[in-house]
């Protein structure tokens, strides 16, 4: 189990360092700061994915993830605002952050 997660935080980590290489090309280096230290703190959370603070790490991150996804499809129903929903944003900003926070549960409750 520990090894599925800390597989998939390095996959979500190469997921974000992708999209910020296209972040920099359109926007610039200086939007690209956060979506680099995202990227980072989940590399370090997946060398740590055996620790208690670490999972409860990833359950917070994870949880923000969600919260964003779903605080961007209700702002979304405005008419001024547009919330594009396609299978890689359901992939990277739903799925993938509710199986973590799922395992990172699952690791907490197992003795």
């Amino acid at each position: 189990m520990e090894r599925v997660a800390r597989s998939l935080l390095a996959l979500q980590a190469a997921l974000e360092l992708t999209a910020t290489l296209g972040l920099a090309l359109l926007s610039g280096p200086v939007a690209t700061i956060g979506p680099l230290l995202h990227a980072v703190l989940l590399l370090v959370l997946s060398a740590r994915a055996h620790r208690p603070w670490a999972q409860w790490a990833v359950i917070a991150v994870e949880g923000l993830a969600i919260g964003g996804f779903a605080l961007q499809q209700t702002l979304g129903l405005l008419p001024q605002l547009d919330a594009t929903v396609n299978l890689t944003g359901l992939l990277t900003t739903l799925a993938l952050p509710g199986v973590l926070c799922a395992l990172a549960v699952r690791m907490l409750v197992r003795p």
